[in-house]
């Protein structure tokens, strides 16, 4: 009997033994693949998700252009040659209508559109807007009156989603129109269509996976930078005369840059930011606060912005921003100032026509009567890997988690979330091997950026970067500077899809958000065959860099670019910084030097 006991023993826990293993194995099995089955479910559910919403999108568009073709009559071309100052007096005058106005630029945008993708959303309300603000008697129009206006995708706007190109914010409207669109529309502007960005806000491409890809208005194979990328386009293709972008490392003065138009990343804080999609997926990210700014067809028309939302209206709204109207006679004082410049800024080398932009605008300025000396920026590379950097992705990339969660169908978003996420062990590991590999040192030292783990942390950054702006306003004092003209990138627009090898050429963008400059962008030139010639020419332009030796190969096919610079001035000094906007914009138009 013990032994038929024994036995039968044995076979149970030989086959609870069988059962423990077997549950194990298929535990160990099946939860990895139900959550890989599960995610592959929600990644398709979320691709149909932003497929809707693109087709949603370019229904609209296709139903604005057969409403425009019913009122053809009153869509008028010779609209879109005028001024920004000359159309303003047109409709303030009411020689003009608002609707008319309207419709030639709305005209215009959709066919300028169809070449380059650069429109998200067509306001379809703006046609109502314009009628209305054609009742006005002239004693109620206000200095924006009747003109139309583009809008970034990330400036909130009532009844619509700001998606930042993430498929969760797809279909997530928004409750009321952002402070600054609230006192745009008060001062008579109809804004009409939204452009495009790339996702997140976090790069100076163009493109993501709800809208796509938005070309160069002057070379369709070319990127129109970014963030601000599609207003770039728009405004660069004369399908909008004035437009709205955001700017926390550049994102308003390259894609100026890169297109060809003008531009003003006011010192963060003098505009309200509230209500629109932040540049951080928690927008709680103070340490290099984003500015919005305008984008425009000349200097006028950014001037006439400044002035127009720099009102009671604004500073009620949102009490936070300084009661600082625009000052008329810091603009149009003609005292001569002390100007310093400088083609290199110790990390990336410009090619040639960059360098060639800046002599010509120091040569104009100086023929003006302002004194320019050279100077060197202060730290630029360290402003970047210390303090840029590290505010952008002091949470490890957890804000974007839940964005990014069931969509990576954009790779340099993902690619960078992803990174970000690991440890900084992980990180120095994989610069270190790409440093072995000849790979740029200005990325690598961005990528080994220090993790910040506390809050401890985060206070000694605060202090890190409170005691940089100090050193750095030190140094201009110390000049006897009024303002500073430099490159906006040391290359001009870049083939779409390079952009990512290129993130820490911004070095000559970036500097100013961390230090909170007030920073101005205008065209002086284009590059012309010599241009390009001297880039390919290591006698010239000598290629160290793994960023240079990039910039160099992408330089071929760039000849009749448009190539700008920027001005720069102390933090509250825009009208400052326009009125030397004006100056050279006005001297070079007028052949000097």
């Amino acid at each position: 009997m013990d032994r038929i006991a024994s036995f039968f023993n044995d076979r149970i826990k030989s086959s609870l033994g069988n059962y423990v293993v077997g549950v194990t194995a298929a535990t160990v099995v099946c939860i990895p693949a139900t959550y890989f089955i599960y995610g592959r479910y929600m990644r398709g559910k979320m691709n149909q998700k932003i497929h809707r919403r693109a087709q949603r999108s370019q229904e609209n568009i296709e139903e604005m252009k057969d409403d425009l073709a019913k009122h053809a009559a009153i869509i008028d071309e010779n609209i879109l040659q005028l001024s920004f100052r000359d159309l303003q007096k047109g409709l303030q005058d009411g020689n003009i209508s608002a609707t008319a106005a309207l419709r030639s630029y709305q005209a215009k945008a959709l066919e300028v559109n169809d070449e380059i993708n650069a429109i998200t959303d067509v306001l379809e309300d703006a046609k109502v807007t314009a009628s209305k603000l054609d009742s006005l008697p002239s004693s109620e129009r206000g200095p924006l009156h009747g003109i139309p206006i583009s809008l970034k995708e990330s400036c909130g706007i009532k009844g619509r989603d700001c998606t930042a190109g993430f498929g969760e914010m797809i279909d997530v409207p928004w409750e009321e129109d952002g402070v600054l669109v609230k006192v745009l529309k008060s001062q008579g502007a109809v804004p009409f269509v939204r452009t495009n960005l790339p996702q997140g806000m976090r790069s100076f491409a163009c493109t993501n996976p709800i809208y796509g890809q938005t070309c160069n208005p002057h070379n369709k194979s070319r990127s129109p930078g970014g963030s601000s990328g599609g207003e770039g386009a728009i405004i660069g293709g004369e399908g909008s005369i004035l437009g709205v972008g955001s700017d926390i490392g550049g994102s308003i003065r390259i894609p100026a840059n890169f297109c060809g138009i003008y531009a003003l990343k006011p010192t963060a804080g003098r505009l309200s930011m509230i209500g629109n999609f932040g540049t951080g997926a928690l927008g709680g990210q103070k340490l290099v606060p984003p500015t919005d700014g305008p984008m425009g067809k000349d200097v006028e028309s950014l001037v006439q912005f400044m002035e127009a939302v720099l009102c009671q209206e604004l500073f009620r709204l949102d009490p936070s921003t300084p009661p600082i109207p625009f000052r008329r006679d810091m603009y149009e004082n003609w005292k001569p100032l002390k100007i310093g410049y400088y083609v290199y800024d110790e990390c990336s080398r410009c090619v040639p026509a960059v360098e060639r932009a800046v002599m010509l605008a120091k040569a104009a300025l100086e023929k003006l009567g302002h004194t320019l000396v050279e100077t060197k920026p202060y730290k630029a590379a360290y402003s970047l890997q210390k303090i840029l950097i590290p505010a952008f992705v002091a949470d490890d990339g957890d804000g974007y988690k839940d964005l990014l969660k069931y969509d990576d169908s954009c790779g340099v978003m993902y690619e960078l979330f992803n990174f970000h996420r690991k440890s900084y062990r992980e990180r120095w590991f994989w610069a270190k091997l790409k440093e072995l590999t000849g790979y740029d040192p200005m990325v690598t030292g961005a990528m080994k950026r220090e993790q910040i783990r506390t809050m401890k942390d985060w206070f000694l950054k605060a202090n890190e970067a409170k005691k940089f702006r100090k050193e750095f306003t030190e140094t201009w004092r110390e000049q006897g500077l009024d303002a500073v003209i430099c490159p906006c990138m040391p290359c001009v627009a870049n083939t779409s899809g390079v952009d990512g090898q290129l993130l820490s050429a911004v070095t000559y963008t970036s500097l100013y958000n961390v230090v909170n400059f007030p920073a101005g962008t205008l065209p002086v030139t284009k590059v012309t065959k010599t241009d390009v010639a001297k880039t390919m020419d290591s006698s010239f332009y000598e290629a160290k860099t793994g960023i240079e030796k990039i910039i160099q190969a992408d330089s071929e096919g760039t000849e009749g670019l448009p190539v700008g610079i920027q001005i720069v001035g102390l933090p509250y000094t825009e009208e400052l910084v326009l009125r030397l906007m004006r100056e050279l914009d006005n001297a070079l138009k007028n052949g000097a030097p």
